[in-house]
């Protein structure tokens, strides 16, 4: 699970330096958003049980607006 999470929380290539706290939370974060996003799929499309690009394309559509 570990290498996932790291995947996940690859920071993009910028001059910005983030502090060690908040370094510390990515996985955290990351952890919540894709529990966010799976509960996403369960509000848009209860009855489906393994989502495809349309129901990928809305619940990326709902992330949008939110962050």
């Amino acid at each position: 699970m570990q290498p996932l999470l790291d995947q996940l929380t690859a920071e993009p290539a910028v001059d910005l330096v983030a502090a060690e706290e908040t370094r510390a939370r990515l996985p955290l974060i990351a952890g919540g958003l894709s529990v966010a996003l799976a509960r996403t799929f369960r509000i848009l499309q209860p009855e489906r049980h393994n989502p495809q690009t349309a129901e990928w394309e809305q619940a990326i559509d709902v992330f949008d607006l939110l962050l």
